[in-house]
């Protein structure tokens, strides 16, 4: 419990240096429901489903982009010799980063969650859409602290979005449970098996996640810190 605390200290920190950013994120849901509204409009069920479905994919772009970032602009600010000289671990600093970049997404899809019903959003949509967002989000703070390592911010947060993608490349009987959770947030909710499919993703997302963080560490124990001049 100690080291995740120490994480979530961090990661609040981060958050806190970033927090006009993070505000424009949690109003840009309320934003779009106004412009829907605006007028006294009722907007047809599929442009609704069209803004949902492309404000997930912000969604999971800000995680893939905020994850990707963190840890250069730590470097660029020599930020991160501070922090890791106050006996934090090298893990609970990536813990950190991991954190700052998908906890503004749970706010995000609280505010979806909120503002959907008003746009008339039906349940069924609004709860796939949104639980498949928070479990490709793990999936995807995971890639991008990874690729971080070794990548630029942005290079990074693009290569983690393409790799959460491949999935919807596999032939039939190759797919994974990520492939099904990706087709919800792109073309719409499952109509079959629903339970078995988010079951599944949750235990695939979860376990990949942790692998692929665990692997981010491995490699970040075992390298010199690359600080960057500006």
């Amino acid at each position: 419990m100690k080291p995740l605390m120490k994480s979530l200290r961090i990661a609040r920190q981060l958050l806190w240096m970033n927090r006009w950013l993070w505000l424009l994120l949690v109003l840009w849901p309320w934003g779009m429901a106004a412009m829907l509204l605006a007028g006294g409009l009722h907007p047809a069920p599929e442009d609704v489903e069209a803004a949902l479905e492309q404000q997930s994919i912000y969604g999971l772009a800000l995680v893939a982009f905020t994850g990707g970032a963190l840890l250069g602009n730590e470097q660029r600010s020599r930020r991160i010799v501070l922090v890791l000289s106050r006996a934090v671990s090298r893990r609970e600093y990536l813990g950190a980063l991991w954190l700052a970049s998908f906890l503004p997404l749970v706010l995000y899809v609280l505010d979806l969650a909120l503002t959907g019903p008003m746009l008339g959003v039906s349940a069924l949509v609004l709860w796939q859409a949104l639980g498949a967002l928070l479990l490709l989000s793990l999936m995807t703070a995971s890639l991008a602290v990874l690729a971080s390592l070794t990548l630029p911010g942005v290079v990074a947060g693009m290569v983690s979005l393409v790799v959460l993608s491949v999935p919807l490349l596999l032939p039939p009987g190759w797919q994974m449970a990520q492939t099904r959770l990706l087709q919800v947030l792109l073309s719409g909710p499952a109509t079959d098996h629903v339970r078995i499919a988010f079951g599944a993703g949750l235990l695939e997302t979860v376990v990949l996640s942790a692998a692929i963080f665990e692997s981010a560490v491995r490699i970040f124990e075992r390298r010199d810190l690359r600080l960057k001049s500006e």
